[in-house]
């Protein structure tokens, strides 16, 4: 690429001239436990602080609903008037799970085969550090209209109550565009532009049977509610995604996910025949469908289970939910980001349907800011589970990507 501008040759230079210390600033943060539950952002949230003021950035706002739960809003203002962009992620990590199933401690960052381990490297501890770089050096050049900022947020891996949707809520978030810098491979990094993130029904079903001695179960005819229970999961199992009402997207993809029992609980204890039981389902949403939407079709596939199985009881409850998000690929921020890519990665990279959530829920839906749900280093196979590791380079990667790409936009939006 030769279209590149002063401005982007002073960024490259300064991103050039601290690469290891980026990689080194990733290392701290991943060293910095901060799994939710239980949380503990605002240890990682003091790392960052400290390493903004270090690099000059001082405008840092620290932003919580509950103590010790920090979310961070940094603005860094270009030369005059402008667009917001921002870019964002966030700082609470998975627990680790099983360490035995883990090949180095998760908190102590590892080098091996080129790629960097540990929990939160590739969601999303590597993109944070990126971010803090990028901003730094956009801060050190001039020529750029408008005012980037970077938002970090608490509580994404829980639900986001304490984070970005408590702040869209409040009003927090104002900006032109946003991009959340979750990993955007599902097969290898940097695989596409997630500019859909499918949203999420989050389903309790519980089971009636009747509880009684069980030492005269054989007298009666009583319902065992985990017998039924398991019934009802296979059953669900096998045909629930053909309930679910929805069009194809035009990207493809895989279109809704059911997963059913990814909790469940039925029984008492020894000696009392099963009376209850309960499981709960994770449904991925694609564009056009809504929490209401598969409420109804979930109500309908148990009415059909409950005629097949008169002694099933079942009772539907939705526990939560999130809309799907889509941006436009022609938006100036996606075509923003797709000129840095091409430059950074020497690739094109096309539009596609992040499969998971993110905070563009709330940063669109709630707060009116487009965004791209899914742009950053890492895929997303190896999160949330052990040995957790991506590409050493993805954040010298990332964080030249972040820097153009808010150059471009900053400057699209100027003259567009």
């Amino acid at each position: 690429m030769t279209d590149l501008t002063a401005s982007d040759i002073r960024v490259l230079s300064f991103l050039e001239d601290t690469a290891e210390e980026q990689l080194a600033f990733a290392r701290e943060l991943i060293a910095t436990p901060s799994p939710n539950p239980p949380g503990g952002e605002q240890e990682v949230a003091a790392v960052v602080t400290a390493r903004l003021e270090r690099l000059g950035v001082n405008d840092i706002s620290e932003l919580a609903k509950e103590a010790g739960r920090p979310n961070l809003i940094v603005r860094i203002p270009g030369e005059a008037d402008g667009p917001t962009l921002v870019l964002s992620g966030h700082i609470d990590t998975k627990p680790a799970g099983d360490m035995a199933r883990w090949e180095t401690d998760p908190w102590d960052p590892v080098i091996r085969d080129g790629n960097l381990y540990g929990l939160g490297s590739g969601d999303m501890k590597v993109a944070v550090a990126a971010m803090v770089y990028a901003g730094a050096a956009l801060s050190r050049v001039s020529g750029w209209s408008g005012e980037l900022q970077l938002v970090f947020t608490a509580d994404e891996e829980a639900g986001s109550n304490l984070g970005s949707k408590w702040m869209a809520e409040q009003g927090y978030l104002e900006a032109d565009a946003a991009i959340i810098g979750e990993p955007c491979g599902v097969v290898s990094e940097w695989e596409n532009i997630g500019v859909v993130s499918r949203g999420a029904a989050l389903v309790k079903i519980e089971v009636v049977g009747t509880q009684m001695h069980s030492s005269v179960s054989d007298r009666f005819n009583p319902v065992n509610a985990t017998v039924e229970m398991a019934w009802l999961i296979q059953r669900m199992h096998a045909q629930m995604k053909g309930y679910l009402t929805y069009e194809p997207h035009r990207l493809g993809g895989p279109g809704p996910t059911v997963n059913v029992g990814v909790m469940s609980e039925s029984g008492v204890f020894y000696g009392v025949y099963p009376g209850n039981g309960w499981f709960a389902c994770d449904i991925r949403l694609i564009p056009g469908m809504t929490v209401e939407s598969v409420t109804a079709d979930i109500q309908r596939f148990l009415d059909d289970a409950m005629a097949a199985n008169p002694r099933l009881q079942a009772k539907l409850t939705i526990e939560g939910g999130v809309p799907a998000t889509e941006i436009p690929f022609d938006h100036p921020v996606v075509t923003a980001i797709r000129h840095a890519t091409s430059h950074v990665l020497e690739k094109e990279l096309e539009p596609a349907i992040f499969p998971g959530a993110t905070d563009a829920y709330s940063f669109q839906a709630t707060a009116g800011i487009p965004s791209i749900a899914a742009f950053g280093p890492g895929y997303l196979p190896r999160a949330h589970a052990p040995n957790e590791h991506l590409a050493v380079n993805g954040v010298y990667e990332a964080s030249r990507i972040y820097a153009l790409a808010a150059l471009r936009y900053f400057a699209s939006e100027k003259t567009g």
